[in-house]
C-alpha cells in the first residue's frame, strides 16, 4: 500500500500527473478537425497543380479547332480595352456583349500575349478550367474527407473530357454563353456561407455579393436571368412562403413533431427576403448600368431578335433538337460520317469514347432527378433547390422558345453541363447513404466504399486518358494566315472583307494589317448592290475615310469555302481592279482609290 506521498511508478502516470490505477496509454491521435486543418495546404497544393495540368490539355485541345472571326472580334475588344478604350466607344458588338463575362479576360491575355489567334484558345482554356474547379466546389458543398472528393471527382468527371468532335467549339473556343456559367457558379458558391457557422457579416455579404455577380452577369450576358437570378428570386419567395406556413401551424398549434421541421425556413427568412430583393435589384442595375454605358457613348449592343415563343407544333421538334444538344454537351454524340483523314483514322475510338460519356449524362440525369424529389419532399438545401430550379429554367426555354433552332445553337444552353455536372455531384452519393448504427459503420465503409471510390478513380482515369488524347490531335492553322501572310509581305494595310475574313484576317496578322467588314445588300428592286459596314462586332472608326484608306477586298471562291464576297460583286459595286491574286480560296483584288469613299455613310449611334 502506498502513502499519499509515494512516488508514483512510471506505467501510472498519464500526462505527468499521478492517477491511481491507470495504466500509461499511447497519446491520443489529433482529432478529425486538426488533421483536416493540416491537410488543407497539401489538398490546395494539389488542386492547384490539378488546375495547371488541366490548362495546359485544354490549351492543346483548343489549338486543334479552326480559329475564326467570333473570338477574332473578342479579341480585337480586348485590345481596344487596352488601348484606353475601356467602354468600347465606337464599337459595334452582337446580341451578347460579353463586357464583364469573358472581354477582361481577353483584355488581359491580349496584354500579356498580345495581339494574334492563340489568345482565343488560351482565354477559352483558362475559362473551361475556371469552369470545371467551380462546378466541383459547389458539387462538394460543405462536405469534408473522402465524402467531399467524392462529390468533387463526380462533378469533374463529367465535365473532364470535352469531346472533341463539338464540344471543343463550344467550351473551348469563342465566348459564346459556356463562360456565362463562371459568375453563375460564383453565386452558388457564395450561398453556401448561408448555413452553419455562418457570422453576422456573412448576413450581409451573401445578398450583397449575390447582387453584384448576378448584376455582372446580367450586363455580360443576358443568360444569366434565365441561369441564376429568375431562379434565385423564385427559390427565395418560395421558402418565404414555407417559413409563413410554418408559423401559421405554430400559431394554429400544429403537431408539435413538426415544429423543428417549420423552424428552419423561419429563421432564416431574413435572408431569403435579401436574396429575393438581391435578384430584382440586379436587374434594375443591370440595366441601369446599360443605359450609363450608351450615355458615355460606349459600345452599341445588338438587340437580341428572332427569339420567340415557338409555337404549339414546333415543340416536339425543339424538344429532339434539346435531347440532341444535350448529347453533344456531355460528349455522348455520335460522330457520323468521318470526313478528314484524321476522324476516319480515330472513327471507332470517338465512338467509344462517345459512348463512354453515356455515363456522365446518366449521373446527370440521376442528379436531376434526386434533386428534384429532393425538393419536393423539402429534404434540398438552397444551393439544390437553385440548381434544380436553374436546369429547369434553361431546358424549358430550349423547349418552348426558338432559341434552339439546330444542333448548331448547342452553345445557347451549354451552361447545362456544369449545372448537371454540380447537381450530380452532391445528390447522387447521399442516394446511397443510409444510416447506420455505429457499431456497423466501419463494415459499411469496408468493401463497398472501397469498390466505389475504386470505380470513381478508374472512370477519372480514363476520361483523362481521353482528355491526353484530344490534345495529342495536331494543331489546327488559321484558315486566314496565308491571306495575312501575303497582304502584309506585299505592304497591303488596310482593306475589305465579309465577316468570316476580315476580323480573322486582322488579328492573324498580329495588327499588321486592317481589314474591316462589310456587306453587300441589294436596293430596292433593281438588283444594284451597295456596300456598307457590317455592324456586328465592329467599330465605325474603321469605316472613316478621312483616317483610313482601305485599296483591297477579300472575296471568297470555291466551293466549301466560308461565306463571304464574291469577286462578281465586289466588281458590280467596286469595278475592276488593277489586279487581282489568288490566295487558295481566297481572291484579292487590289484598288487604286480608298474604298471608303463608296461605302453608305457610317455614323455611330450617339447617347441617348
Amino acid at each position: 500500500m502506498r502513502t499519499r506521498g509515494a512516488p508514483v511508478p512510471d506505467d501510472l502516470m498519464v500526462g505527468g500527473s499521478a492517477r491511481p490505477g491507470v495504466r500509461n496509454r499511447r497519446p491520443s491521435r489529433p482529432r478529425p478537425a486538426a488533421r483536416r486543418e493540416r491537410r488543407r495546404p497539401t489538398a490546395a497544393m494539389l488542386v492547384a497543380a490539378a488546375a495547371c495540368g488541366l490548362f495546359a490539355l485544354y490549351l492543346c485541345q483548343s489549338r486543334t479547332a479552326p480559329f475564326n472571326s467570333d473570338g477574332a472580334a473578342n479579341v480585337l475588344q480586348g485590345q481596344a480595352i487596352i488601348s484606353a478604350n475601356p467602354l468600347l466607344r465606337g464599337w459595334w458588338t452582337s446580341d451578347v456583349s460579353f463586357y464583364t463575362t469573358e472581354l477582361p479576360e481577353y483584355a488581359l491575355v491580349t496584354a500579356i500575349r498580345g495581339l494574334c489567334p492563340d489568345v482565343v484558345h488560351l482565354c477559352g482554356a483558362l475559362t473551361y478550367t475556371l469552369t470545371v474547379l467551380l462546378a466541383a466546389l459547389v458539387a462538394r458543398g460543405g462536405a469534408g474527407g473522402r465524402a467531399g472528393w467524392c462529390r468533387a471527382g463526380i462533378a469533374a468527371g463529367i465535365m473532364l473530357a470535352p469531346s472533341i468532335l463539338g464540344g471543343t467549339e463550344v467550351f473551348l473556343e469563342n465566348p459564346d454563353h459556356a463562360g456565362t456559367a463562371v459568375p453563375v457558379l460564383l453565386v452558388l458558391l457564395l450561398l453556401r456561407r448561408d448555413g452553419p457557422g455562418a457570422t453576422r457579416w456573412d448576413g450581409w455579404l451573401v445578398p450583397a455579393g449575390a447582387c453584384a455577380l448576378l448584376t455582372l452577369g446580367l450586363i455580360g450576358d443576358e443568360l444569366t436571368l434565365a441561369a441564376a437570378t429568375a431562379p434565385l428570386a423564385v427559390v427565395s419567395a418560395l421558402r418565404l412562403t414555407a417559413g409563413r406556413r410554418g408559423r401559421g401551424r405554430l400559431a394554429s398549434g400544429g403537431a408539435r413533431r413538426r415544429a423543428p421541421i417549420a423552424r428552419a425556413p423561419i429563421a432564416r427568412a431574413p435572408i431569403a427576403r435579401a436574396l429575393l430583393a438581391a435578384a430584382v435589384v440586379s436587374v434594375g442595375l443591370a440595366r441601369l448600368a446599360d443605359l450609363l454605358i450608351r450615355a458615355a457613348g460606349g459600345f452599341d449592343r445588338r438587340p437580341l431578335g428572332g427569339v420567340t415563343l415557338a409555337p404549339l407544333a414546333a415543340v416536339p421538334g425543339n424538344a429532339d433538337v434539346l435531347w440532341r444538344s444535350l448529347l453533344l454537351l456531355f460528349g455522348a454524340n455520335n460522330p457520323g460520317a468521318p470526313h478528314t483523314a484524321q476522324t476516319i483514322k480515330a472513327h471507332v475510338l470517338l465512338v467509344s469514347m462517345a459512348d463512354l460519356h453515356v455515363i456522365g449524362l446518366l449521373l446527370g440525369g440521376a442528379g436531376l432527378a434526386a434533386g428534384t424529389a429532393a425538393v419536393l419532399f423539402r429534404r434540398a438545401d438552397r444551393v439544390t433547390q437553385l440548381l434544380v430550379a436553374a436546369i429547369i429554367a434553361i431546358a424549358a426555354a430550349g423547349v418552348f422558345t426558338t432559341v434552339l433552332r439546330s444542333l448548331s445553337n448547342a452553345h445557347e444552353v451549354a451552361i447545362l453541363l456544369p449545372l448537371a455536372a454540380a447537381l450530380a455531384g452532391r445528390l447522387v452519393p447521399e442516394a446511397r447513404r443510409r444510416p447506420l448504427p455505429s457499431a456497423g459503420r466501419r463494415a459499411a465503409c469496408g468493401p463497398g466504399a472501397g469498390l466505389a471510390a475504386l470505380a470513381l478513380g478508374a472512370w477519372l482515369a480514363v476520361c483523362l486518358a481521353e482528355l491526353c488524347y484530344a490534345a495529342a490531335w495536331p494543331r489546327t492553322q488559321p484558315a486566314q494566315q496565308a491571306v495575312a501572310d501575303w497582304l502584309s509581305g506585299h505592304g497591303q494595310r488596310e482593306g475589305l472583307a465579309g465577316y468570316w475574313q476580315a476580323d480573322a484576317t486582322t488579328v492573324t496578322s498580329g495588327g499588321r494589317v486592317l481589314v474591316a467588314p462589310i456587306t453587300l445588300s441589294a436596293q430596292g428592286g433593281t438588283g444594284a448592290v451597295r456596300p456598307a459596314a457590317d455592324r456586328w462586332e465592329s467599330s465605325a472608326a474603321w469605316y472613316q475615310p478621312g483616317r483610313r484608306s482601305a485599296t483591297f477586298v477579300v472575296a471568297v471562291t470555291g466551293l466549301g469555302a466560308p461565306a463571304g464576297l464574291s469577286p462578281a460583286a465586289v466588281r458590280g459595286r467596286f469595278g475592276r481592279p488593277v489586279a487581282e491574286h489568288r490566295v487558295g480560296q481566297d481572291l484579292i483584288m487590289l484598288y487604286r482609290y480608298n474604298l471608303l469613299t463608296r461605302l453608305t455613310a457610317t455614323a455611330f449611334p450617339g447617347p441617348g
